[in-house]
């Protein structure tokens, strides 16, 4: 028997009101969880004997296609598709090729969104299916997205199980990827890549036999930039592999510089191994910053993108000038370098984590940062928490940070509870004092006094209008502030109370002459005490100088 048939352009919602007394009750079921309408037209020309079907020719044409299931996961607007099926059927054994192509349109399935108006679709494969075993090859498959992307590929295997498949995505622009792959989604709103400028090109292989798979991506001089200024990187070059397959794959890219917000990467070269979903480095990774340099030791990666990733590493950080670093970041002018040991440090899910205790050399002290973690890190509003002591740091070196004037002696410190909300300090118990067993000289200038009172929350000036304004310096005893912050208010007080119901700033002592620098303000906001760092600005508030 021979069976051709050619409608006319018929309304779908026509159609399946037409048909619906020789549906079975499934088919009834599912057409139930959709809204169809649009116009469809078919060709077909079937052809066989008794009740099997031996050769097949379709032609399908729908306009404006308009479909939504009840849960609005896969949605389709004004589309129009034209598909293309031959098929032929040697006992159980169809082979089979088909085209299709989407001109018009847009399309949602959930998480991705195609407008084929700006990039049509065309497809088209070939192969085989083993009705009785269920088993299909698709020996040849081309996926063209105008413009955008060209894939090519192949498949073997049932339709729940893999056997053997392999994926090429020739060179590409990553700016056309990105504004139609991922720009475009509506999963990517919010995250750190959903405002990216991007040149260059990128090219992919994927092949998978069975659970055992290896990726490998080129990269010809791509450049990203974050337009919200969180990160860039340029002129990215060279090739990134992964697989679960015991046999090594090399990674090995370089770029000419990056940028991570305010801090400057300079060009650098990472060479690493990958096998059994993991990574290892096949050489020292360093990465120049600022004036100085990160050198990654040891660097490891489990299970990337796959859940229960994770990472490791550790290094250390030759000197960079705080000078630059303070420029950089917009903070008061900081003097000295900034190096350290850096131990073992971890990411599990959203959380980095620092195992041990991270060493910093800084104003010729040390500074011990330890319970260091790091939530969301590239998320929206990362958190920070961590406990700092700081140990043996030069004063003369410390008091240009603000330009408080010359103070000479020695200053210890720890902040507690420390917590960082995008980057801005939202916790804190902060104290900072003169050490107990300091043998150091200590003396504090004029300019020193003055702008301490103007920290603590007093009047400038006061020096100059009595008979210690003959003196350039004074000794002192102790020094210090503390400071608990909470709700955007600090609670400060001193190295000791006074009789009076203040807090000594700075307690005189040693030879003379001895002043003595006594604070009443017991709480500040945040900002305004932030300002007064930046600025030594004049603010009110009782200081009397003794």
């Amino acid at each position: 028997w021979r069976l051709r048939a050619n409608t006319p352009k018929l309304k779908i919602s026509e159609l399946l009101k037409t048909s619906a007394p020789y549906l079975q009750e499934q088919q009834h079921a599912l057409l139930e969880n959709w809204q169809i309408e649009g116009s469809i037209k078919l060709s077909a020309d079937l052809a066989g004997r008794n009740n099997k079907i031996n050769t097949a020719t379709m032609e399908l044409i729908t306009t404006a296609l308009d479909l939504t299931d009840n849960d609005s996961r896969y949605v389709t607007e004004n589309v129009t598709i034209t598909a293309d099926l031959e098929a032929k059927n040697d006992k159980h054994n169809w082979q089979w090729q088909t085209d299709l192509s989407i001109a018009t349109g847009q399309a949602y399935g959930e998480p991705i969104f195609i407008d084929f108006d700006a990039t049509p679709v065309t497809m088209a494969a070939k192969g085989s299916w083993q009705q009785d075993k269920g088993y299909l090859v698709i020996s040849d498959a081309k996926f063209n997205q105008k413009n955008v992307v060209q894939v090519t590929g192949d498949f073997k295997g049932s339709l729940d199980k893999v056997e053997q498949l392999n994926i090429s995505v020739a060179k590409s622009k990553v700016a056309g990827l990105y504004e139609h792959w991922l720009q475009a989604q509506p999963f990517v709103m919010g995250t750190a890549i959903d405002s990216l400028e991007l040149t260059g090109t990128v090219a992919m292989d994927y092949h998978q036999y069975a659970d055992d798979y290896h990726l490998s991506l080129k990269l010809e001089n791509v450049y990203v930039d974050d337009e919200l200024e969180r990160f860039s990187v340029d002129e990215v070059s060279g090739s990134l592999g992964w697989t679960n397959y015991n046999h090594p794959m090399k990674s090995d890219l370089r770029w000419k510089k990056a940028s991570l917000y305010a801090i400057p990467v300079g060009g650098s070269q990472f060479k690493a191994q990958v096998q059994s979903s993991s990574l290892s480095l096949s050489q020292p990774w360093h990465i120049p910053i600022f004036d100085g340099e990160l050198k990654i030791n040891e660097l490891s990666l489990y299970r990337l993108g796959e859940e229960g990733s994770k990472w490791k590493f550790d290094g250390q950080l030759t000197p960079i000038s705080m000078e630059q670093v303070s420029t950089a970041l917009d903070w008061p002018a900081l003097h000295g370098q900034l190096s350290g040991q850096i131990p073992n440090v971890s990411y599990n899910g959203q959380y980095i984590k620092v195992d041990g205790l991270l060493t910093v050399n800084l104003f010729e002290g040390t500074t011990v940062i330890k319970d260091l973690q790091l939530e969301q890190p590239f998320g929206s509003i990362p958190q920070l928490y961590a406990n700092i002591e700081m140990k043996g740091m030069n004063l003369s070196t410390l008091s240009k940070t603000f330009d408080f004037g010359e103070i000479s002696g020695k200053l210890d410190g720890t902040i507690s509870g420390l917590r960082l909300s995008n980057w801005r300090p939202v916790q804190l118990d902060a104290q900072f004092a003169t050490p107990e067993n300091d043998k150091s000289r200590r003396r504090i200038s004029q300019q020193a006094v003055n702008n301490l009172s103007k920290v603590g929350g007093g009047v400038g000036g006061a020096l100059q209008r009595s008979f210690l304004r003959f003196f350039e310096d004074f000794s002192y005893q102790r020094l210090g502030l503390s400071c608990k912050l909470r709700n955007e208010v600090c609670e400060m007080s001193g190295v000791g109370e006074t009789d009076s119901g203040g807090y000594y700033i700075v307690k005189g002592g040693g030879l003379p002459p001895r002043i003595n620098v006594v604070g009443y303000t017991r709480r500040v906001d945040w900002p305004d005490l932030i300002d007064r760092l930046k600025a030594v600005s004049e603010n009110s508030g009782p200081v009397v100088i003794e």
